[in-house]
């Protein structure tokens, strides 16, 4: 019998009521020869009073007696009283099954078992296995095998799940006599599998199965290994070698991320589910019944499929085609079916084809089960389901072109400026490729000069887990860039039935094994250009023939990430000499003047590109490329006329065809400075006070914590941080306090009627943001240094500085901040990594200087640029950190580090394609700055950064760094070695143990600083379908005390067609959100996306195992969610009325949410008894000078909007997230549906 239990403490384990329970039917009047077995299994969600779950009974007698006895008296668990019901689900047959045919065992008992069975760390034999993945049903498709003896266990060394298949290792006929000797005493060779926790979404069991079996659900694919163990002289070694799958050379299926193991017993089953939940923090999903298992393993050795039917389609949608394939929405068979399907799309709809297709697949997903989804506006109820895939395509172009047919509401926004463009994407794993875009992306002058955006493809070289694919001490990615990598680069991909050749790389690129792609096109006189010809085009590059990496480094100025301006004349061009030394060294080294006439011609170009232009001066400096020339050049007022000057040190490579000036950054506004950890280890070893910087953490973690207490508070550290942009977040927060008085329901307010705005998707918003805060405090020590500064660095052009003298003036025209810097300061730049990498010098006043605004001037005399000493700096662009803060300031300097480069890695033939792809993938194997970063903290903990393994890894990192442009590595076993797998706490990735016996607990400052951040994981939670409040009654009641009449509006409802627009506008932005929401996760899974409130804060929550590649995503979401809350806003100025929408009841969409429906027309304020509803207030404003007297039409005089400030906020309904008019906070609640702060 099943019996419902309610009111569980959520404190209660499983085993903590099946111990309590086991006292009462353990005895009289209940079965005592054999002890009466019973299960108790907790569902997944629970109520704020407690968890609720089901006890099995194996006979029907024993569950009436037990309810007949507690049913309403219940049994105190954990301080909480359980009570107990009949079930009103259908028997679990099959557990009753099995509950009758084993014996009862003592959990308590068992715990201890599995406990010490954990300690040991024995692997659990399996009977069989399968790699698969879970269908929309709930059944598991099994889909790959190989043959070999397997196990599985939780690796609490290495923290993996890990899963071993051994296999006998054979020689092949066409090895040479020493390799046959070899392999003939080899052990047999094995596969490793490794899970890394983060990676699993849970432990799936089955409620009723006869045998003793579990699923690892996962998100992504785990590392595939190879092992083998040989003898040696010195004895018994083993050789792992990451692969590309279970079987070398085989790829893995797509999808197939799970796996699906079964035990030798049920106690190897239950020890290893225990070490999973009890060591990783793995979740266990119990299933009612039966999981199927649908056996598609016959197939699991076939090639992958043909994609050339593509090239017949245009790429766009041929993209798009496999991008569906690619994640598993459609079968490759069924694209097949569809060919003629989509040539009649093509032939009829041109252009549209795309988009089109991408709605069908957005319904596909719907269908899938995977994602719930509020029904669109365009499934009516009335209309039968398509049920085959021809049908599905009809009724997604029909969805889509009723759409378009509407007069206005698109949201397809035009690109921000000339700087960004669309771009598509190929992420290669060492299992899977992924398909994205088209997303907006930074441009750069070889796209903005040949266009034909499609053509260009950019390749990324990712592990599975989202980070650089890097060798340790144990694994060896050698052959797995060989076999799987190499021939991408030399042979090219395939790619929507085009082929595709490597092009070239950006720096910024090559760092992050992100590559461009090309396919030929026609160029405007009708000939072919291809890789080679774009590469000849670039420049004059003889000079670099026998130097690959130099050669591929200059190639990459081309596709750095800019911004055009104009293009320049020859005769405005000059060229001037290097300021040098006595001892022949260039202190100007990647800098030079330009007239003020030019400097102000270039920014007026580029703010004429931008929708929002900058106000105000030009800016001092620019970072910029200009043909084969990049660095900075600063604005000298003695040259006349329109002039810009280029060194020697700026030049690179000729390139006189292309002279237009592209901007990468300028000198605008001063950035913030903020303190990191290798920064704070020689500020320590240098004497700053070390109180000093734990005041400066105290004070960023309580404006942090502030953010859910206070608007104001919340606007300024959303602003400090750059976090809630993209929907101008800081001055809405701002102006709901400033303009309608509003402030934040504090939940520790005890009064009857606690006061305050408690919006659901505010408040998530906004404890993203300070998650996200404080996570950077802890991981990083992202810690802000109020009134100092980052600059762009210059050179002092007019000789008025002496040797360890700067300038600095800042000057922010937003803020109204207006500072001349004097006196001692402390300057370094990232990454420090030598005591001499901050220098103490003197801020000075120079009137020839007084021009120059945010940069900061460097001295061109004395024997060595001051910048070179900052970590080897120099004057082409570089951030340099001032810090003014007194006490962490030192008195005294350390010599900076000076070293010898590595000599540059030469051809003895002209180099070519071939040579420049050796030197990547020798870049990609031996980087080693990251790791000399994380050595040299830890050596630094253990002494400090002046000892003679500290002193080493700073001159290995400055020679590392130079990798890119020398091609010459830093070799791996140069490096000092720290025997002590121990680290300091402070190194521990986010989510770790730090309980484990991998870290201990550093009392160096950093140790004290990672353990004062009190940081919390944290996930925004799913929808609550019957709680989401909004505070709409309070919203209006505000509006209505700030004298709306008085300014001639009003909240009266809209007309039924504009209030059926704004539902339309709303479903639109919702869809193209969950479309950006879907792509930037760790996993790139398609049923795993982003939260609604993360993309409005413009953060991410998920633990990712390398922040620089989350900070990176974190970027391209904002890029894209921009310009969707633009067009938004856009919208709202166009002719159409504006008016207020209330909430409906509906389905769920985004995480659960969803724009509801339901009839009837809620008036402003009411409160209605349908479901929960309650009413919300939306007000609209448009520039005007009148007010119509129709219903829902409101018109504002121009100046309401600079009253009340700028325009965007955020609403939540499914995935969306809206704007506000003219930053008037608008809601929409539903009770059981959704809530919004509202467009229109």
């Amino acid at each position: 019998m099943d019996i419902f239990m309610r009111r569980v403490a959520l404190a209660a384990t499983e085993d903590d009521v099946k111990v309590e329970l086991a006292k009462i039917l353990h005895r009289a009047p209940f079965q005592l020869e054999p002890l009466l077995n019973f299960d108790v299994t907790f569902f997944k969600n629970h109520n704020p009073r407690g968890k609720v779950g089901i006890l099995t009974l194996p006979t029907e007698n024993a569950g009436h007696i037990f309810l007949r006895s507690y049913g309403t008296a219940g049994v105190r668990v954990k301080g909480s009283n359980i009570l107990f019901s009949l079930s009103d689900k259908p028997l679990n047959e099959e557990k009753v099954k099995i509950l009758n045919s084993r014996p009862w065992r003592d959990p308590q008992q068992l715990k201890l078992e599995k406990e010490q069975r954990t300690r040991e760390g024995k692997p659990y034999p399996l009977t069989s296995y399968a790699f698969g993945h879970f269908l929309a049903d709930g059944t598991f498709s099994s889909e790959f095998v190989a043959e070999g003896t397997a196990d599985i266990a939780c690796d609490l060394e290495r923290r993996m799940v890990r899963f071993t298949l051994r296999k006998q290792g054979q020689p092949s006929d066409d090895d040479d006599i020493v390799t046959i000797m070899l392999s003939l005493t080899l052990h047999p060779s094995t596969m490793i599998v490794s899970y890394p926790p983060k990676s699993i979404d849970s432990i799936v069991e089955s409620g009723a199965a006869e045998e003793p079996i579990i699923f690892i659900k996962a998100n992504t694919f785990p590392f595939f290994a190879t092992e083998t163990h040989f003898q040696s002289a010195f004895g018994d070694q083993i050789d792992t070698r990451r692969s590309q799958g279970l079987i070398p050379g085989v790829p893995m299926p797509p999808g197939c991320f799970s796996l699906v193991c079964t035990f030798a017993d049920e106690d190897d089953k239950e020890a290893f589910v225990y070490a999973a939940q009890s060591r990783f923090n793995l979740r266990r999903t119990v299933r009612h019944g039966v999981v199927r298992i649908r056996d598609n393993t016959s197939a699991r050795h076939a090639t992958g499929p043909d994609f050339d039917f593509l090239s017949e389609l245009p790429f766009e949608l041929a993209f798009e085609v496999e991008k569906a394939i690619t994640n598993w929405t459609l079968k490759f068979t069924d694209s097949r079916s569809l060919r003629g399907e989509l040539d009649r799309l093509c032939d009829t709809h041109g252009a549209a084809a795309a988009p089109i297709f991408r709605r069908f697949i957005s319904l596909l997903e719907d269908e899938g089960g995977n994602r719930q989804t509020r029904r669109r506006r365009g499934q009516r109820r009335n209309r039968a389901a398509p049920t085959t895939l021809e049908e599905r395509l009809k009724h997604a172009t029909e969805l889509y072109l009723e759409e378009q047919a509407r007069p206005r509401g698109r949201l397809a926004p035009a690109l921000p400026s000339p700087g960004v463009s669309y771009s598509y994407h190929m992420i290669l794993t060492p299992t899977r490729y992924i398909l994205e875009g088209p997303v907006a992306d930074q441009s750069n002058s070889v796209l903005r000069r040949f266009g034909n955006h499609e053509c260009f493809l950019r390749v990324s070289f990712q592990d599975e887990n989202r980070s650089k694919l890097r060798r340790d001490l144990e694994t060896s990615i050698t052959d797995l860039l060989q076999k799987r990598y190499r021939p991408v680069l030399l042979s090219g991909c395939s790619v929507a039935g085009r082929r595709y050749q490597m092009l070239g790389y950006s720096m910024s690129g090559l760092k992050e094994h992100s590559l461009w792609f090309v396919t030929p096109f026609e160029d405007d006189e009708g000939g072919l250009l291809g890789a080679e010809k774009i590469r000849k085009s670039l420049g004059n590059f003889s000079g670099l023939s026998h130097q690959p990496a130099r050669l591929g480094a200059r190639w990459s100025q081309a596709f750095s990430a800019t911004d055009p301006s104009i293009t320049l004349e020859l005769e405005e061009i000059r060229t001037i000499d290097d300021i040098k030394s006595p001892e022949n060294k260039v202190m100007t080294d990647g800098c030079s003047p330009i007239s003020t006439e030019l400097a102000r011609a270039i920014w007026r170009a580029n703010q004429r590109t931008k929708k929002r232009p900058a106000r105000g001066r030009t800016p001092s400096a620019y970072q910029f490329r200009l043909g084969g020339a990049k660095g900075m050049v600063v604005q000298d007022p003695t040259l006349e006329g329109r002039v810009v000057c280029l060194r020697p040190s700026q030049v690179k490579f000729e390139a006189p065809d292309h002279r237009t000036f592209d901007i990468q950054s300028t000198s605008l506004r001063p950035k913030s400075m903020f303190l990191n950890r290798p920064l704070i280890v020689v500020l320590e070893y240098l004497g700053a006070s070390s109180e000093r910087i734990i005041e400066l953490q105290q004070r960023s973690i309580d404006e942090a914590q502030s953010v859910q207490r206070s608007f104001v508070n919340a606007s300024k550290v959303l602003q400090q941080h750059g976090l809630g942009t993209s929907f101008h977040l800081p001055s809405l927060l701002r102006n709901m306090a400033n303009v309608l008085n509003l402030k934040i329901y504090d939940e520790r307010d005890r009064s009857d009627e606690p006061e305050g705005l408690y919006n659901d998707l505010i408040a998530n918003t906004l404890h993203c943001a300070e998650t996200h805060i404080l996570r950077e405090l802890k991981y990083r020590a992202h810690i802000a240094v109020p009134g100092s500064f980052t600059l762009l660095g210059v050179s002092d052009e007019w000789d008025c500085l002496a040797e360890g003298e700067i300038f600095a003036t800042i000057h922010d025209e937003k803020t109204g901040l207006y500072q001349e810097i004097t006196g001692p300061v402390a300057i370094t730049r990232s990454p420090q990594i030598h005591p001499g990498d901050v220098q103490t010098v003197t801020a000075v006043r120079r009137r020839e200087l007084e021009h120059l605004t945010n940069v900061v001037v460097f001295s061109c005399r004395g024997n060595r640029a001051l910048s070179s000493c900052l970590g080897g700096g120099d004057l082409d662009g570089d951030d340099f950190n001032l810090i003014l803060d007194p006490k962490l300031v030192h008195e005294e300097n350390k010599t900076p580090g000076e070293y010898v480069s590595l000599p540059i890695k030469r051809t003895e033939h002209a180099c070519g394609i071939e040579d420049v792809v050796a030197f990547i993938f020798d870049y990609i194997e031996a980087d080693l700055v990251g790791q000399i970063a994380i050595s040299h903290l830890r050596f630094s903990d253990l002494a400090d950064p002046s000892c003679d393994d500290c002193l080493r890894l700073a001159e290995l990192a400055s020679q590392a760094v130079d990798f890119q442009k020398t091609g010459t590595p830093v070799k791996f076993q140069d490096l000092p070695r720290n025997r002590n797998r121990v680290k300091p706490d402070f190194l521990a990735r986010e989510g770790a143990d730090l309980n484990s016996d991998q870290y201990y607990a550093s009392q160096k400052l950093l140790g004290q600083l990672f353990r004062r951040v009190p940081v919390k994981d944290w996930i925004p939670p799913e929808w609550n379908e019957t709680h989401t409040p909004s505070g709409g009654e309070i919203v209006e009641h505000a509006l209505r005390q700030i004298g709306l009449y008085g300014l001639g509006l009003s909240l009266a409802a809209p007309s039924d067609e504009l209030q059926d627009e704004m539902e339309h506008l709303l479903d639109d932005y919702c869809q193209r959100l969950f479309a950006i929401a879907t792509t930037h996760t760790a996993s790139k899974n398609k049923d795993i996306h982003v939260s609604e409130s993360e993309l409005v804060s413009g953060t991410i929550m998920a633990n990712w195992s390398d922040h620089h590649r989350r900070r990176e995503a974190v970027g391209a979401m904002n890029l894209q969610v921009h310009p969707r809350a633009g067009a938004c806003r856009k919208s709202r100025n166009a002719r159409e009325q504006r008016g207020w929408t209330r909430g409906r009841r509906g389905s769920r969409l985004h995480r659960g949410r969803g724009l509801g429906r339901r009839g009837g027309r809620l008036l402003p304020g009411d409160a209605t008894d349908c479901g929960n509803i309650q009413a919300g207030v939306g007000i609209v404003v448009r520039g005007g000078d009148s007010a119509e007297g129709r219903a829902g039409v409101v018109r504002a005089p121009e100046f309401w909007a600079d009253r009340i400030g700028a325009d965007v906020g955020a609403c939540q309904s499914g995935t969306t997230a809206g704007v506000i008019a003219w930053k008037v906070p608008c809601n929409v609640e539903a009770g059981s549906s959704e809530r919004a702060v509202v467009t229109y």
